[in-house]
């Protein structure tokens, strides 16, 4: 029997019990990588966030079917390919089986489903159609473009109001469109771009229809739980909506979960404002099992902070638990007594209820975690030393081993923070501090901004020999900077 969950639905903007379309099953996609590129660490938390989803579904009874795509064709991704005289879809292929390496070393679970856009062409097409025929989509000189105006509901996500929207700003203004709102399907194919034949000529699909075609090719035509970043809800995921209702005539999606932001400082992370960290660079030092302990760290719904101090907490979390594991193991070969039984486990049996309880309510992860973090203070304080030395220790019994090891496989298989070779992750633990060691030996934030300030006014003063000095001065102690057009200057570190 399947645990109850309650999941907050952001088309509600409230918790509601989850009620699924075919009792005990899940029918679940999530919004995957636009592949131009290495993927960073605000998209690995997109990419946990969908894995923790899965992974607790599957763990609390339901049979799952989770969907995440690849997004292969893009405007981002056939400009990269032209500066690389490349052919778009292989270059994105290569950066797909980058993904695939960054997101092994991520921990995370296969997708029942992981499409790609190039391939589902076909049924893309037939949706368009579909839209067009039920009055809600127009073909201009081989473009169609949908009519937000024919679909009454629009903004029922995002709760926007159509009237209210900034057009120029926040939608693009196309004088071939009926209304500025509308957003295209299919758009005709440029000189030298990548195309397929279609009813409408040569070209390819627009971004929203792709994410409709792929869900309803694996998951129907309304489906449980759709997952993506805030920044989709608008207007991607009210695109979503709104060409998928028009096309099937049903309900798309009952249940709509958004993770925040991944902050670095005070800045939403993004490649547009040059601070990023991609994937690669991170577990290259610290190893894919920080950075899944760091994203596990904060609820999904709140925005989480980039920082050295939540790196090392990371690392010591993922230290404690492994340590924990081993001398667990070593104690259940050393210091058992096979005929006695002890009062702890009826806690432990508690934590684990409170876990599930936990992690049945909106995916509360760091609640959950917690709870396994009681145990194992409660373990190591009367039964385990670090030393392996057992002669002032209580002994382990029967009931307590299977208590512990149950709650350690119930963390196991929900969240995926707990590995099989732990002697392997604590080796990665010491590279990890190593690295984290030298991290800090770099220029304060504060001496970066206040050089960051000296080199403005050096250009100001048009001193530019000082200007470079500073410049040079940072790139030596491992600091990007990118200047923008508007005179703001951002920094990174390599």
């Amino acid at each position: 029997m399947a645990e109850k969950v309650q999941i907050f639905n952001n088309l509600t903007r409230s918790k509601l019990p989850f009620v699924p379309v075919i009792a005990g099953e899940v029918k679940f996609y999530s919004c995957g990588p636009t592949v131009y590129d290495f993927i960073h660490v605000g998209n690995a938390r997109a990419l946990i966030v969908g894995d923790l989803i899965h992974r607790i579904f599957k763990t609390l009874g339901y049979h799952v079917t989770f969907v995440r795509n690849f997004t292969d064709v893009d405007d981002k991704i056939i400009n990269k390919a032209k500066e690389k005289n490349e052919d778009a879809l292989a270059y994105a292929k290569r950066f797909i089986n980058e993904c695939n390496i960054d997101m092994n070393e991520l921990g995370m679970l296969p997708a029942t489903h992981t499409p790609i856009v190039s391939e589902t062409i076909p049924e893309i097409i037939n949706l368009i159609e579909d839209i067009i025929k039920n009055g809600f989509g127009y073909v201009v000189e081989g473009e169609v473009f949908f009519h937000v105006p024919a679909f009454r509901s629009y903004g029922k996500l995002s709760k926007k109001k159509l009237e209210q929207l900034e057009h120029g700003n926040r939608v693009e203004v196309d004088d071939k469109k009926k209304h500025p709102s509308d957003f295209v399907l299919w758009k005709p194919a440029k000189e030298g771009e990548i195309f397929w034949q279609s009813p409408w000529g040569k070209g390819r699909p627009g971004w929203h229809i792709e994410c409709s075609a792929m869900s309803k090719k694996y998951l129907g035509e309304t489906f449980d739980i759709h997952h993506g970043g805030v920044d989709l809800m608008f207007p991607h995921h009210e695109n979503e909506i709104a060409q998928s209702e028009a096309g099937n005539g049903k309900t798309y999606c009952n249940y709509w979960c958004h993770h925040e932001f991944l902050n670095f400082g005070d800045t939403k992370m993004s490649k547009s404002l040059g601070n990023v960290v991609t994937i690669r660079q991170f577990t290259d030092k610290f190893g894919g099992v920080v950075l899944r302990q760091l994203l596990l760290s904060a609820h999904y719904r709140t925005v989480m902070v980039w920082s050295e101090q939540a790196i090392e907490r990371a690392i010591s979390d993922v230290e404690r638990i492994h340590k924990f594991v081993i001398h667990f193991k070593i104690a259940k070969s050393k210091n058992v007594d096979s005929s006695g039984s002890d009062e702890l486990t009826g806690k432990i049996a508690d934590l684990v209820n409170k876990m599930k309880k936990d992690l049945s309510n909106d995916f509360n992860v760091p609640g959950a975690i917690a709870h396994y973090f009681s145990m194992i203070r409660m373990i190591n304080r009367d039964y385990l030393d670090e030393q392996l030395d057992f002669s002032h220790k209580k002994k382990l019994t029967p009931d307590l081993i299977k208590a512990i090891e149950e709650m350690t496989l119930l963390t196991k298989n929900a969240v995926g923070m707990i590995y099989d070779n732990p002697e392997e992750v604590l080796k990665t633990v010491e590279r990890a501090k190593k690295n984290i060691s030298k991290q800090e030996q770099k220029l304060s934030s504060e001496t970066i901004e206040q050089l960051i300030i000296e080199r403005k006014e050096a250009r100001i003063a048009k001193n530019w020999s000082r200007a470079d000095e500073i410049r040079k001065e940072l790139d030596a102690s491992g600091i990007i900077l990118k200047d923008s057009p508007d005179g703001t200057v951002t920094w990174s570190y390599k």
